[in-house]
């Protein structure tokens, strides 16, 4: 019998879910350490979340036929160590695009607004209608730019529209103009979209291409009372220089899902920052995606163990894997 391999941590209903779907054709493994993760030499299928499988961890594992990601994000597999032992890479695309959308939406209300602060201030007792006045906004009207535009930036540029916003983006590979027409967005080479945007929001992978893209230059060009968000990947924003633009109010504020190291550490160097709200990288983590999200990755593994094409959208790696695609 074929064995799954369930690695990392998981919503309780996901592991009875995937035990449904699919216990009848295979053997179910549960890892939740990475060291252990690092020692097995059997895997097979792989379902990942908060794990990583390394270039070691590939080479090890013979046997290995699948890596399936739980969500969207792929920076936690050696996606060209993977491809050279033609080993498909899959995601579930799309399944979180609409919840990490929201969640940047409810990032970027809360540091406008000043949530954190003034519901801190209440609950001490404090009536404060004023402190907060002369820097607090509204979505409407705003110019948000977008760095890139995938599925969740998609979604995000919509309900930004909706709020009243207008929207331009930045992307490595542009729309084609009926895609932008559609989309009512307008393409801005990076520099540009940094210079004029009031709302800066993240949505690219963590690769060579965008490790560090925001840093000091980048920051000293946005307005003084502009505010950043990634509830995409740490590392895109270059953390230490973020730092010093929030103490020094080079920009207003700033809102991460993710960060360069995580978890979190305690002792991190955003902590006694006011205006920087931080959450744990749980943009995509709500109740009513489970079941969809195991779906998803059920399917592309039944895919694969039935010999059958991977649709493109999942399979990140299908350029350099002869395993087919549809």
């Amino acid at each position: 019998m074929s064995k799954v391999t369930i690695a990392g941590k998981y919503p309780e209903e996901a592991y009875s879910l995937l035990k449904n779907a699919l216990s009848d054709k295979f053997e179910l493994e549960y890892i939740t350490d990475q060291e252990e993760l690092n020692r097995t030499s059997d895997l097979e299928y792989v379902i990942l979340r908060t794990l990583k499988i390394d270039k070691d961890i590939i080479m090890n594992n013979e046997t290995l036929k699948l890596i399936q990601r739980w969500g969207a994000g792929y920076d936690t597999v050696d996606i060209r160590e993977a491809a050279k032992r033609n080993i498909p890479v899959t995601v579930a695309n799309g399944i979180n695009s609409c919840a990490v959308a929201e969640h940047t939406i409810l990032l970027i209300l809360a540091l406008y607004r000043h949530l954190v602060q003034l519901n801190n201030k209440v609950k001490a007792g404090v009536w404060d209608r004023t402190t907060y006045a002369s820097n607090s906004y509204t979505i409407n009207g705003k110019k948000i730019g977008l760095i890139g535009l995938g599925a969740i930036g998609k979604m995000v540029a919509l309900k930004t529209q909706a709020l009243g916003a207008e929207v331009a983006y930045y992307d490595l590979y542009r729309l084609d103009k009926e895609q932008e027409n559609s989309l009512n967005v307008k393409f801005l080479e990076l520099d540009e979209l940094l210079k004029i945007s009031d709302i800066v929001s993240i949505h690219l992978p963590l690769t060579d291409d965008t490790v560090d893209l925001i840093a000091r230059r980048e920051l000293d060009m946005m307005k003084k009372d502009a505010v950043i968000v990634n509830t995409s990947r740490g590392g895109i924003i270059k953390e230490n220089d973020l730092e010093d633009a929030l103490l020094t109010g080079n920009i207003l504020g700033a809102g991460l899902d993710s960060f360069e190291k995580e978890p979190y550490p305690r002792d991190g160097r955003f902590n006694g920052i006011d205006n920087i709200i931080m959450t744990p990288h749980v943009g995509g983590t709500v109740a009513d995606l489970v079941k969809p999200m195991a779906e998803k990755v059920v399917d592309n593994i039944m895919r694969v163990y039935e010999n059958k094409g991977l649709n493109k959208r999942d399979y990140v790696n299908y350029k350099d894997c002869s395993y087919p695609a549809d």
